[in-house]
């Protein structure tokens, strides 16, 4: 797995989350919508904390060699991530995994997610905006922790509820209203492709959903993000295991995206 060590060029504040935008060329080349990374969250003469952090890229532009990182420092190492000041060099691996495939046929994207894999919607936002119409639906159990417009292109519908993560499920399914001019009725029947970021208590209601939703629910439909613990990132460790429908996989490498079908039992 590539290592870098980009250096932070901006760090800025909003509402409870951190921006971080990092010189790192080679990254910004690789990097895909879905894709992680993984921070040492310590300084040079510390190994408290051992564990790496993993981060889901917020945004990567190689014409600019820049990624983004977008978190809440709610624990102790992503508070010292998100304190480092601009100059200060980070140490992380990736990009982790695979990300998200997008159909080329696609013209409806619905994304819509809760918890700390938000960040990867917004990456993927940006890169479908220009080829299909683009619905973002994010839950948070604060507004503080919504992702700010401006984050997105202009063209992105962009709805978020701070009622906590399991209003998720109301707004995907049309259960509250979505005042969105795209949408004439629920948010996963207009979608020709929906793109999930969860944590593991949204699995199941969040299938159920899509069940309700389609008439049918095909293969592909629905990928999505199961957001949880990578310790190593190379698959040695096994301490990133998710259950699915054909067994245990990997979420660093068989995912960290997979088909919602797989992960709802």
């Amino acid at each position: 797995m590539p290592y870098h060590e980009p250096t932070i060029l901006e760090r800025r504040a909003m509402g409870s989350l951190v921006r971080l935008t990092l010189h790192a060329p080679d990254l910004a080349r690789a990097a895909r919508p879905g894709q992680a990374v993984l921070v040492r969250c310590a300084p040079p003469e510390s190994d408290d904390p051992l564990l790496r952090r993993p981060l889901f890229l917020a945004g990567a532009d190689p014409g600019t060699d820049t990624i983004e990182l977008l978190l809440a420092p709610m624990e102790r190492g992503l508070a010292w991530l998100a304190a480092q000041p601009v100059g200060a060099r980070l140490d992380l691996y990736g990009p982790i995994g695979a990300g998200f495939t997008l159909d080329g046929r696609a013209r409806n994207l619905l994304l819509a997610g809760a918890g700390p894999a938000v960040p990867a919607l917004l990456f993927l936002a940006r890169v479908a905006a220009a080829r299909a119409a683009v619905v973002l639906l994010i839950a948070a159990t604060e507004a503080d922790l919504t992702p700010p417009p401006f984050l997105l292109p202009s063209d992105v519908e962009y709805l978020t509820s701070d009622a906590g993560d399991a209003s998720l499920s109301a707004l995907l399914g049309g259960a509250h209203r979505v005042p969105l001019p795209a949408l004439a009725g629920a948010p996963v029947a207009w979608a020709d492709q929906l793109f999930l970021a969860l944590t593991e208590p949204l699995v199941a209601p969040l299938s159920t959903v899509v069940r309700a939703g389609r008439l049918r629910w095909e293969r592909g439909f629905a990928q999505a993000i199961l957001a949880g613990a990578m310790p190593c990132g190379f698959g040695v460790c096994l301490g990133c295991l998710v259950e699915t429908r054909d067994g245990a996989r990997l979420r660093c490498k068989d995912g960290p995206v997979f088909d919602l079908r797989e992960l709802s039992r």
